[in-house]
Formats: C-alpha cells, sequence, structure tokens
C-alpha cells in the first residue's frame, strides 16, 4: 500500500509544482480570474434567481398579504444584486491596485496575465 501511494506521489508532484505560479504577479491574476468568474457566475444566477421570482410572483399582486411579501423580495432581492455588483467594482480596483492593468470588462473575456 505504500509504496503505491509513494509511487503515485511521485508521479503527480511534478505536475503540481509545474503548474504553480513562478511570481506574485501570476499568483494574483490566477486569483483575480478565478475571483472574476466567480462572481460573474453568482451575478448571473443571482439576475436569473431574481426574475425567475418576479416572473413566479406577478399572480400574487392582488393579495394584501401576498404584496407586502412581494415588496420584501423586490427590495432585498435588488440590495442583494447591488452588493454582488459593488463586490465585482472593488474586484477590479484590487486588481488594478496590485497588477497595475487597466480593469477588464466582462464581455472582452481577456486574461491580464
Amino acid at each position: 500500500m505504500i509504496p503505491r501511494i509513494f509511487g503515485l506521489a511521485v508521479l503527480f508532484v511534478p505536475m503540481v509544482v509545474l503548474a504553480a505560479p513562478r511570481t506574485f504577479r501570476e499568483l494574483a491574476c490566477l486569483i483575480a480570474d478565478l475571483l472574476d468568474t466567480a462572481t460573474f457566475v453568482l451575478i448571473t444566477l443571482g439576475l436569473v434567481m431574481y426574475f425567475w421570482g418576479v416572473a413566479t410572483n406577478i399572480p400574487h399582486f392582488g393579495d394584501e398579504k401576498g404584496a407586502e411579501k412581494q415588496k420584501s423580495f423586490f427590495f432585498w432581492g435588488l440590495i442583494i444584486l447591488f452588493v454582488m455588483v459593488s463586490i465585482w467594482g472593488i474586484i477590479q480596483l484590487l486588481q488594478s491596485t496590485l497588477l497595475g492593468t487597466d480593469p477588464l470588462r466582462p464581455d472582452t473575456g481577456n486574461s491580464v496575465c
């Protein structure tokens, strides 16, 4: 069992070591790209969920109880979307500060590295 684990470790360690970033800039680029992609995915999911909630709750606008619930849903949905977009802006600010590059626009898809 131990020779098998040792053999696998010897086989896979070079892949991990060679895939590691060599400089702080490469590490910062990797982290910024991951955060940028994750933020884009979360914002997209948030928008889809918000509009799905709006579409499914349109029939309940006539209820007084339902209308109050919907106002709360819409208000907090907009607040959450605002916070997510603000976090995206903070990531872009950190990216331009740490890496000294212009912030990327979501539609370009190019890496800063």
